[in-house]
Parts: structure tokens; C-alpha cells; sequence
């Protein structure tokens, strides 16, 4: 009886490592979240995301937390009254009135980098966008998206741009 036990323990417990492997085959790329943030990581192949004021909608696109954060703040550009868009998930001046400043109607970007803030668990997402308006500069070229944790959950706390 113990062998039998023993047996079908063994079997149930490959079984459940059988399925997760061919569950995991099912994946085709791994998020950018779990990627190697301990160095800085260049992405490949990540798609041109594009959004338009007249289209977005509250919530992500996508179950990586770094990439919603982006999004996020992307969205919250574009229409800063959508859920979720407020000051401790977005920098300030994203919601403020953009007084003489025309907001973007369309922002597309892509992440092209991720490269961790020494001496912190903070990072920066590099990425190459492009917008249909100036708004500060920040939407055109490559601009870096500064990303803390709070509560559990990854936010923008400041965006920069580089010079072209």
C-alpha cells in the first residue's frame, strides 16, 4: 500500500510539472516585468503601441505591471480625466491644465530599453515615441519614463526627454 501511495504521488506530481511546462510553451515572450531588471536590458521586438484621445479607455492592454505604468501615463496624457489617472500613479503635471500648451490627440511609442536607478529599486523606461503635438517635449523622440513601486504596483514618477 505505501508503494502504491509513494507511486501515485510520484505520477500526480509529474503530471503537474508536464502541464506547467506545456502551459509555459503556450507564452510566446516574456513580459517585460519579469525581465532582468537587476542590469539594464534592451528590448527587441516591441511592437509599436499607438492611442488616440477619441479611443482610450481606463485600465491596460497588458498584465505587465511596467508596461501598464507607461500606459498609463500615456492614456492619462491623452485624457487625464480617465480612472486611474491621478497624481500618485502619474506625475502631477500630466493632470494639470496645460494652459498654452496643446495636449496630444495620438501618442505612439515602443519600450526600448529598461535600466535600474543605481542604489534604489526604481527604474527607467527608455522608450521611442512620437506624438502630434510638443507637450513639453516629452512625447517625441526617445523619452524615459521614471517608475518607483507603490503599493505593490509600478507608477511613473517622472518623465524625461532626450535631446535630438
Amino acid at each position: 500500500m505505501k508503494k502504491i501511495l509513494i507511486l501515485c504521488l510520484f505520477t500526480a506530481f509529474f503530471a503537474a510539472a508536464l502541464f506547467l511546462v506545456y502551459k509555459m510553451r503556450g507564452v510566446s515572450a516574456p513580459s517585460i516585468e519579469t525581465a532582468v531588471i537587476n542590469g539594464e536590458k534592451k528590448i527587441t521586438g516591441d511592437a509599436v503601441h499607438t492611442y488616440r484621445a477619441e479611443d482610450v479607455k481606463s485600465g491596460c492592454s497588458a498584465e505587465d505591471g511596467i508596461f501598464c505604468a507607461v500606459e498609463r501615463t500615456v492614456k492619462c496624457t491623452l485624457a487625464p480625466e480617465l480612472d486611474g489617472c491621478d497624481a500618485g500613479n502619474v506625475p502631477a503635471f500630466v493632470l494639470g491644465k496645460s494652459g498654452e500648451v496643446q495636449r496630444p490627440t495620438e501618442i505612439s511609442f515602443s519600450i526600448t530599453k529598461l535600466k535600474p536607478v543605481p542604489e534604489s529599486s526604481d527604474i527607467s523606461v527608455y522608450t521611442n515615441s512620437d506624438c502630434d503635438a510638443v507637450w513639453f517635449g516629452l512625447c517625441k523622440g526617445t523619452v524615459i519614463y521614471s517608475l518607483t513601486q507603490k503599493d505593490g504596483q509600478w507608477a511613473v514618477t517622472n518623465i524625461y526627454a532626450l535631446e535630438q
